[in-house]
């Protein structure tokens, strides 16, 4: 394998063929834009410590990416990240990053299970989209904002508990999620978007909390077991 390094930016790597795995240089900060996107016989990569970003379209489209682990020190996973790598199974995201970027994890379709760390507050619009084997995932206390889309077709989401501090519950942010069957909204919570639990057909309890001003429109359309 060859890499392009500006500075501490790794800017592009190339696998030759039959090249399953990659390991990142040390000295490396930032994996840039697009470094590894379309690398479609990655299975594998060694991240080391000391990276502190995982920039925009990273790794995304590497559809046999099995395995990835994000060492300590990363604070930022950019826009699409790792969005349509289908073989993903399982990512923990390590304490010190503070925001998921929008489509970061979108059309992961084997992903199973998520741990989000403290410290994150924002996860952005369609995040966890289409990431249609995620059973479970754990929101911490903290996250303030759960972008539109957020964990739209999420089909296989059983439960979720939103923590207390999130004030606005996105527009489509589970909608889609047929086999959500309980919600736990935080008394923190003002709004509840557009569509937010649109097609949420196992949904057969909510309690909606004092505090909510705003219920958008269509908020629990097609919740047929409400």
């Amino acid at each position: 394998m060859t890499f392009e390094i500006d500075g501490d930016v790794l800017k592009r790597c190339k696998l030759e063929e039959g090249e399953t795995t990659a390991v990142v240089p040390e000295g490396v900060k930032a994996i840039g834009k697009f470094a590894f996107s379309s690398c479609i016989s990655l299975e594998s990569v060694m991240i080391p410590v000391g990276v502190t970003v995982i920039g925009e379209d990273a790794f995304r489209n590497c559809g046999k990416l099995k395995s990835i682990m994000i060492p300590k020190g990363v604070t930022e996973i950019g826009e699409w990240a790792f969005s349509e790598c289908e073989n993903l199974e399982g990512v923990v995201i390590p304490e010190g990053v503070t925001e998921i970027g929008e489509r970061a994890f979108r059309g992961c379709s084997s992903l199973e299970s998520v741990v989000i760390p403290k410290g994150v507050t924002k996860i952005r619009e369609s995040a966890f989209s289409s990431c249609i084997s995620l059973e479970s995932v754990v929101i911490p206390e903290g996250v303030t904002e759960i972008g539109a889309d957020a964990f739209c077709g999420c089909k296989k989401l059983k439960s979720v508990v939103i923590p207390e501090g999130v004030t606005e519950i996105g527009v489509w942010a589970f909608s889609e999620c047929e086999n959500l069957e309980s919600v736990v909204i935080p008394e923190s919570v003002t709004v509840i978007g557009v569509r937010a639990f649109y097609v949420c057909k196992k949904l057969e309890c909510v309690v909606i909390p004092k505090g909510v001003t705003k219920i958008r429109e269509r908020a629990f359309i097609s919740c047929i077991s409400l």
